[in-house]
């Protein structure tokens, strides 16, 4: 069955008033190519010798002029939010972006992370120095992002494998700065202003109750205490810091040495799993609310394996139902000998 989107509609920011859930509505997301879920060979736009498929890259490693670069950032031509006029046409009438709150453009920046100029399909094929580069064009976007007044929040994610909601092979992720501070990011900073040693607890209650992974100079990876999926991990920075793209270069090896060892963990468990990753760092902003949280927010890092579906409770209530005890989890993480 095919359906017809009018892919010339932009980004928008949807509200439900009885829910009180917004949903991004990205009609041209639907064009964009798909190689894992009809299985079929396409030239690949990621792949170095089509790179002229792409747009320009906003970074680039080892360096913005190189020919044989190792990996890139370039704007995402099916964007979730894009840079757009405050006064926007929606549903045919032109208002203030800000002006509705049912209905407004959706307003960001949508990158894609090209991983490796090769059409591999694992981070795992990556070496590791190559892998380092990655993460550094990455703080290099997000400091760049940090200093746009119009962006609230950003973060990095990666969608990997089919069930993840991958749609290339080719290995990649992807960068989105936006201009509202999403909920998720809002409850966790009001946990903090009226709990101000969180983090600090909820590292001291891993090392106590046994969940944690591995230990790294700057960070620590545990099986948080209420996991969504079995085998769900964190990395969290040992000390109070906001954002990514403040890190120096140790913290951003650490980051690469986690992103690399998950997976093989991950592997090694359950061959072929999905996953996804998510960057949560604090708002660019900051008011005298959102103060009292920054001094105590440390960024993190969430890796959910995509191992269950969703069924009709967790999506009815928002409750997740997981199989497996984190300390279990924990400990079999650990056994795969993958964190070093």
């Amino acid at each position: 069955m095919s359906f017809s989107f009018d892919h010339s509609q932009g980004p928008t920011l949807r509200h439900d008033p009885l829910s009180n859930r917004q949903v991004y509505l990205a009609p041209r997301r639907a064009a964009r190519p798909n190689d894992l879920v009809n299985y079929r060979k396409v030239d690949c736009p990621f792949c170095i010798e089509n790179s002229s498929l792409t747009p320009d890259p906003v970074q680039q490693w080892p360096s913005l002029e190189a020919l044989h670069w190792k990996s890139r950032i370039i704007a995402n031509r099916y964007p979730i939010v894009e840079v757009g006029d405050p006064a926007t046409e929606i549903g045919g009438v032109a208002q203030s972006a800000m002006t509705t709150q049912s209905n407004m453009h959706a307003y960001g920046v949508h990158d894609v992370v090209i991983e490796s100029p090769d059409h591999i399909e694992s981070v795992l094929q990556i070496p590791f120095d190559d892998w380092v580069g990655v993460w550094t064009i990455c703080q290099q976007r997000m400091k760049q992002l940090s200093t746009d007044s119009r962006i609230t929040w950003a973060t990095i994610f990666k969608n990997g494998g089919v069930q993840a909601g991958a749609s290339l092979a080719h290995v990649h992720s992807q960068l989105i700065g936006i201009n509202c501070i999403p909920p998720t990011i809002s409850a966790k900073c009001d946990q903090l202003i009226h709990r101000p040693a969180l983090f600090r607890n909820i590292l001291s209650d891993a090392n106590n109750q046994d969940r944690v992974i591995h230990s790294y100079k700057n960070f620590v990876a545990i099986v948080p205490p209420a996991p969504r999926q079995p085998f769900e991990a964190w990395l969290i920075s040992k000390e109070p810091c906001c954002f990514f793209h403040t890190e120096n270069q140790s913290c951003v090896e650490d980051v690469a040495r986690f992103t690399q060892h998950f997976p093989a963990a991950l592997e090694h468990l359950l061959p072929g799993a999905s996953y996804n990753w998510w960057l949560h760092q604090f708002p660019f902003i900051s008011s005298s609310t959102l103060h009292r949280a920054a001094e105590h927010w440390h960024w993190h890092l969430e890796a959910l394996p995509r191992i269950t579906p969703l069924a009709g409770f967790e999506l009815g209530t928002g409750y997740h139902v997981s199989t497996m005890p984190p300390k279990t989890a924990a400990r079999l993480l650990r056994d795969t000998g993958c964190w070093k």
